[in-house]
């Protein structure tokens, strides 16, 4: 357990003195996620430990260096987890680099994602200062819940050092079940699965298999297998955690881009993206393609969705769903307001969010 903060302020100071871009690092399992990273790397693999943890508020707050694997550990002593199911990636993910990438797990749908669960965060900004956010109002970012902002900002807006999280109970029982099924009709079960009133808490499809989650009451469950029927899976906790820590062999192809498509879960299934598996009850679809971002974000959009490619061959290209001229206007004023100096993670989102690599100017 260790506060390294005034290292981290005293490294921003630096960067700021020397216009140096930095490369923020936690436990480095999401670089894959993105442009291509640059600048001098700061590490808050060391900025570590559990601050507080109050099991009957259901509340806990670490450092960002914390891994999650620790987090989860220390809540399951509880009988409780953390919301959205981040992945661990083999013990390494940290609670900062999982709030940055803004990932979930397959409950997302049901239980909602780590943002919703963020209750208050603590941020080195751009001018070097320290502070804390979850009710505090920011000069030129007032009316934005800065907290959450920082959720899937890929550390753009400065350094996480602190989160404050709700968790939730553990279920008293969990069971999966398996379908065989075309792409088609999962999709369709899915749709009139998601207003049942079972108890699920994760839908996911892949390789002519559909898999149903239940979660709550052993009586709840029993009951919702007899309606159900389908086989049981077996080590279901390996599989769902092969899908949200990318290691399910579906991820394993990488001669072709992958890309991600969050759509409305009623979109139908598209034949023509090829091998396609399908996470959060039709929400997500996972694809192999050579085919530009442009493309793909054009057909996402028909279906109110969008695209990010998640393991890009080129790293220079834009990597996620380009925003409206709007949404790009407050892009650029928060991070101008936050980092004014272009010192955290440049470009690592979006060209047009820092400074260029090769140049070293501001682009904004």
């Amino acid at each position: 357990m260790a506060d390294i903060t005034s290292n981290l302020i005293e490294q921003v100071n630096d960067a700021i003195a020397d216009k140096t871009a930095l490369n923020l690092i936690g436990g480095n399992t999401k670089h894959f996620i993105g442009r291509q990273p640059f600048g001098q790397a700061v590490s808050l693999k060391n900025h570590t430990g559990v601050i507080s943890y109050r099991p009957s508020e259901l509340v806990i707050t670490a450092r960002a260096g914390t891994t999650i694997a620790e987090i989860q550990a220390l809540l399951a002593n509880n009988n409780q987890t953390l919301v959205g199911e981040p992945p661990a990636f083999n013990g390494k993910a940290t609670l900062g680099g999982s709030v940055a990438a803004g990932i979930s797990g397959a409950s997302r749908p049901f239980w909602g994602s780590l943002r919703d669960a963020i209750l208050g965060v603590k941020l080195i900004n751009g001018y070097g200062e320290h502070l804390r956010f979850g009710g505090q109002v920011m000069k030129n970012v007032a009316g934005y819940d800065v907290s959450r902002l920082q959720a899937g900002a890929f550390g753009a807006f400065g350094i996480v050092t602190e989160v404050s999280l709700r968790v939730r109970p553990k279920s008293e029982s969990t069971t999966t079940l398996v379908f065989e099924c075309d792409a088609p009709s999962a999709i369709g079960r899915m749709r009139d699965l998601s207003v049942s009133a079972l108890p699920l808490s994760a839908i996911a499809w892949c390789s002519g298999q559909l898999f149903i989650r239940l979660s709550g009451s052993q009586l709840a469950i029993n009951h919702s297998i007899e309606t159900l029927g389908g086989e049981r899976l077996e080590n279901q906790d390996l599989f769902w955690r092969s899908i949200r820590n990318f290691r399910h062999p579906f991820f394993s192809h990488r001669a072709q881009p992958l890309y991600r498509l969050s759509l409305s879960p009623a979109a139908p299934h598209y034949e023509q993206l090829g091998d396609t598996l399908i996470d959060w009850a039709g929400g997500v679809r996972w694809v192999y393609l050579d085919q530009s971002l442009s493309t793909l974000a054009n057909l996402a959009a028909l279906q109110g969705g969008h695209a990010a490619c998640y393991r890009p061959i080129d790293r220079h290209a834009e990597c996620f769903h380009p925003p409206s001229d709007t949404a790009k206007r407050i892009h650029q004023n928060l991070k101008m307001a936050f980092d004014p100096h272009s010192l955290f993670n440049p470009g690592r989102m979006y060209s047009w969010l820092g400074r260029d690599e090769a140049q070293g100017d501001n682009s904004q």
